[in-house]
């Protein structure tokens, strides 16, 4: 991962301005219709040189780079539970710190004592795109709760041991419905309302290879919940507990990191030199600055814009199956240096008009964005803000598929690059 960086503070304001700002040119640009006929409607009075159209592709990359770790933690909206030793393999782990200790008889006005429960499951809504693998797996339920610092990754692993396995289930997950449930202990879940403790479970997929994509919503529907029974009673409606935690010392935006996530065993590989990635396992993200000559910029009609970029053959992950490139719109000024914080303050590029491509991991060549609309606001923007773009996948961080590109460090011929056609402005003679 690049080196993070100091960054000063930026107001707000002034990002909300230059977003707004962007919007508007964009809009603009892709509605008005400009003549480019110089001189033509009073040629006695106000002669002009006549000017043609003019390609050119600009070496303009000034900076670029990947960052990784996205999304951030607990941020996703969707959970990757796989076993693919040959790509990638994540376990799920889901906070249930509020458990009930009464209940209400079939929802009456009563209130009882939960003193006994039965048919225990953890139950997960899923997003059947994500199902992969047609041979039968092991789904297992884990007890990850501790004393001891569980923000550490290393310390959760370390609780997935058979001793702390409380639940299992078989299942092929190419057949799973839109949902799943995975029976687990009565007793441990018992044991713990008894004590008015917490429960915190680690799920992990063994016994071949397959992956299953899950819904994480955690303020909303669609969470993963316990289910359980509040009595051996048959009739009583069952219970359900939903995600929730608490991290002492932390703020509200950390206790949502860590309310429902993943950790990775086996992750894709960095990027290396001489090359731009997005996407992977975790995903990363990759950002280019560009300079291009005021000429253009300021004093022209650009009726072309796209970035060239070579794509590299990738091998990972789904590599044979088409992915979405996302572009991202920059829009801090020059005194924000930190990458991160320069990427998690972009704006979606659909604001400034660039749209999203689908391009197929394992091949390879020249692949051009359009970023016509985008390279039309440059000359509207204030000086400190650097005319830039970067790239995310489509379902960040809850599939293994990536996209890599050769970066400026790569030979001149495979660098990122500028397309242009423009029309330089009418210089106006003397009669």
């Amino acid at each position: 991962m690049p080196e993070r960086h100091r960054f000063a503070p930026w107001p707000r304001a002034r990002g909300l301005l230059v977003l707004c700002g962007l919007a508007v040119a964009a809009v603009t640009a892709a509605a008005c219709t400009e003549s480019l006929d110089g001189g033509a409607a009073c040629p006695s009075l106000c002669p002009s040189k006549a000017e043609s159209f003019r390609d050119t592709i600009v070496d303009a990359v000034v900076l670029d780079s990947s960052l990784g770790g996205y999304p951030t933690l607990g941020l996703s909206p969707f959970i990757l539970i796989a076993n693919r030793p040959d790509t990638v393999v994540t376990n799920a782990i889901i906070r249930f710190d509020v458990l009930p200790t009464v209940f209400s008889p079939n929802k009456g006005a009563t209130v009882d004592s939960i003193t006994a429960v039965d048919s225990v499951f953890l139950r997960f809504p899923l997003d059947s795109s994500g199902r992969r693998g047609t041979t039968p797996v092991t789904l297992e339920v884990y007890d990850v709760d501790t004393t001891a610092s569980d923000t550490v990754t290393a310390v959760v692993r370390s609780l997935f041991r058979p001793d702390r396995r409380i639940g299992s289930l078989v299942v092929t997950p190419s057949a799973i419905g839109d949902s799943l449930r995975i029976p687990f202990s009565k007793s441990v879940l018992a044991a713990k309302i008894a004590a008015k403790g917490r429960l915190r479970l680690g799920v992990r997929m063994r016994g071949g290879s397959g992956q299953l994509r899950t819904v994480a919503f955690v303020a909303g529907a669609g969470a993963p919940t316990v289910v359980f029974d509040p009595s051996t009673d048959t009739t009583y409606a069952p219970q359900q507990i939903s995600p929730s935690t608490t991290v002492p010392n932390a703020t509200a935006d950390v206790e949502l990191a860590y309310t429902v996530y993943m950790i990775s065993d086996l992750a894709s590989p960095p990027p290396g030199a001489g090359t731009l990635l997005v996407g992977g396992f975790p995903a990363y993200r990759s950002y280019l600055r560009f300079n291009v000559p005021a000429r253009i910029t300021d004093s022209s009609t650009i009726v072309r814009a796209e970035v060239l970029l070579t794509q590299q053959a990738s091998t990972f992950g789904n590599a044979a199956e088409s992915v979405g490139l996302f572009a991202l719109v920059p829009t801090t000024t020059n005194l924000v240096t930190d990458l991160r914080r320069i990427l998690d303050l972009a704006a979606a590029g659909s604001f400034a008009g660039v749209d999203s491509s689908a391009l197929v991991p394992s091949s390879a060549g020249v692949r051009a964005v359009n970023v016509l609309a985008l390279a039309r606001t440059w000359r509207t923007l204030p000086p400190d803000v650097p005319r830039a773009i970067a790239f995310k996948i489509g379902l960040e961080g809850s599939q293994p598929s990536e996209l890599r590109f050769y970066s400026s460090e790569a030979p001149a011929a495979l660098r990122p690059r500028l397309r242009i056609t423009y029309l330089p402005r009418s210089e106006f003679a003397l009669p």
